[in-house]
């Protein structure tokens, strides 16, 4: 019977990485954010944001096996503020796309003699907007109370369901890290300062499209 059970959840936890591997590679605020990095810092700063999301969505997996993440989404006021601050924040990043003056589009080169503190102060922010754009997006909270429970079979521990979580952060980062590179590769191209600024004024668009479509979701 054990043998069963076993069987049972390991079907369904490759058809939960399957379903999680396509849902990872479609691009959403958190590329966005992903790509600007790679503009303006490079490979490094990409990867902060990428370890921001990463673990905002270990956090969501430890509260979704502890059960606060079922809470919130029965709880309309709270998934509206949570929805309503995840919209306000994706708007704030792209308004500071859209109004930041040219020079400060252009991708940073530091020079030898050039002060290399305002790209170390700028390394915790990138992993926070990364942090931050994951943990008010009520899209991924959806991913955690019902995408995932569908894979969890009746009566399982709470193990399992933080196995799941964890590999959806796991799957999450792996995409992200792809981005990441993939962009920074493309640098060459992508930071020519025309299509530098392009990039990011278009950047800004999409988040406060993002951010304007999350808010008017019903």
């Amino acid at each position: 019977m054990r043998l069963e059970s076993y069987s049972h959840f390991m079907a369904h936890y490759f058809a939960f990485v399957a379903l999680v591997a396509v849902l990872v590679l479609i691009p959403g605020p958190a590329v966005i954010l992903i790509m600007q990095k790679a503009v303006t810092t490079g490979y490094r700063g990409a990867l902060r944001v990428a370890a921001g999301v990463l673990a905002a969505d270990l956090v969501w997996a430890a509260a979704a096996a502890a059960g606060v993440s079922a809470v919130i989404v029965a709880s309309e006021p709270a998934f509206l503020a949570l929805r309503f601050a995840g919209a306000a924040y994706l708007i704030y990043l792209g308004a500071r796309l859209l109004l930041a003056p040219g020079d400060k589009l252009l991708p940073a080169v530091p020079g030898r003699d050039q002060d290399e503190t305002p790209a170390r102060a700028g390394r915790p922010r990138a992993f926070r907007r990364g942090f931050l754009c994951d943990m008010t997006n009520p899209k991924t909270l959806l991913v955690f109370t019902s995408v995932m429970p569908q894979f969890i079979p009746a009566g399982s521990s709470p193990f399992l369901s933080a196995l799941l979580g964890v590999t959806f952060a796991g799957l999450g980062f792996a995409s992200l890290t792809l981005y990441s590179l993939v962009l920074a590769r493309a640098g060459g191209v992508l930071r020519r300062p025309k299509l530098a600024r392009r990039l990011m004024r278009g950047s800004g668009s999409i988040l406060v499209g993002f951010g304007v479509a999350l808010a008017a979701e019903r």
